[in-house]
């Protein structure tokens, strides 16, 4: 039977202040949280594209990316959004971008940790159902679960769930934007994503309560670099937080948007770009959001940021002013809010 968590929210960052407030929000330097027995740590990082600008630049170097990033592997799960499809097979359908990888890129994310992708995006079918089918064997060969597209609308929607220290995490993931002309949505008997509908949303977050403790919905939404998620969105996560997820995390944006808490759940609305190949940007901030959830006492579930650079497509954890700069963003990305991880509950 799924499990009450209740929430104590903190963001990481560089100067040691520790408010005394019930559920206050601690600011440290250690930036890099380790495994413990009664926690499990989860990391989530943003769009992540092998081809292009990346694969000129890293070639055949698969260690390169993650060389800076190994704490990375201390999560008991790690998850980022695949926005390419890894084939050398496939016609590129009409559109502005098309993306798509080698498929030994898989061994990236292998070697850097990656325990689980979504591939509910706008690039997943860049290169039709052969791209897609390709990137779920070469996942599927190596280990790494996926959510967010398939073969046919039920594979689409079908939840990843994994059993960490006692307790059951179950993830979803579903693409719409604004408009869906490149969707390439699943049907019945046919390949593509799970399309952004609360009727599909509620039914599967409703099957997955009885089988996970603890739910991970993410969304490929909103506006490419606006750091402002619309109503609709906001409107339509606290929707689905009333369904019974516990975190929601937003991709596409390419920037950062703020971080929102609504009844106790937490709403990553954008994690901008982590390592995002498909354009000639070399140096950009983003963050890494950690969530610990404590295993032994169920007090809740702990949310941290991590600022991060990325450089050549090799991100690194980052302080002093860089990463003062990154947090001042996010709080003015979050002030729209009528509570965010910035503010204590009322």
């Amino acid at each position: 039977m799924r499990k009450f968590f209740l929430i104590h929210l903190s963001i990481l960052f560089l100067i040691s202040i520790i408010f005394s407030q019930s559920n206050s929000y601690s600011y440290n330097s250690n930036s890099i949280l380790l495994q413990d027995t009664c926690k499990v740590l989860l990391y989530f990082s943003g769009d992540v594209t092998f081809a292009d600008f990346f694969q000129n630049h890293v070639k055949d170097k698969f260690e390169y990316p993650f060389q800076k990033m190994q704490w990375f592997k201390n999560a008991d799960i790690s998850m980022i959004n695949l926005e390419n499809p890894l084939t050398d097979r496939g016609i590129p359908v009409e559109k502005k971008f098309t993306f798509r990888a080698s498929p030994d890129y898989v061994k990236i994310m292998k070697s850097g940790g990656i325990d689980i992708v979504t591939i509910a995006n706008n690039h997943i079918y860049d290169y039709g159902v052969e791209g897609l089918f390709d990137t779920i064997t070469h996942l599927d060969s190596i280990g790494i679960s996926h959510v967010g597209a398939g073969k046919n609308l039920a594979e689409a929607r079908a939840p990843a769930i994994f059993s960490v220290k006692g307790i059951n995490i179950g993830f979803l993931a579903y693409y719409g934007l604004n408009k869906h002309s490149d969707s390439y949505p699943a049907t019945k008997d046919e390949a593509g994503t799970a399309l952004r509908n609360l009727s599909y949303i509620e039914e599967d977050i409703k099957g997955l309560k009885n089988k996970a403790d603890f739910i991970v919905v993410n969304f490929h939404w909103g506006e490419e670099k606006a750091n402002y998620p619309g109503t609709d969105q906001i409107d339509f996560a606290h929707q689905v937080i009333e369904y019974g997820a516990d975190l929601i995390l937003g991709h596409h944006p390419h920037v950062l948007q703020g971080i929102e808490v609504y009844k106790k759940k937490v709403i990553a609305y954008s994690l901008g770009n982590f390592i995002f190949g498909g354009n000639s940007r070399k140096t950009y901030k983003s963050i890494i959001l950690a969530v610990n959830i404590n295993v032994c006492d169920t007090k809740g579930y702990s949310v941290k940021i991590i600022p991060i650079q990325v450089d050549y497509w090799q991100p690194f954890k980052i302080n002093n002013s860089d990463s003062l700069e990154v947090i001042h963003d996010m709080k003015k990305f979050s002030s729209i809010f009528n509570q965010s991880i910035f503010q204590n509950e009322p």
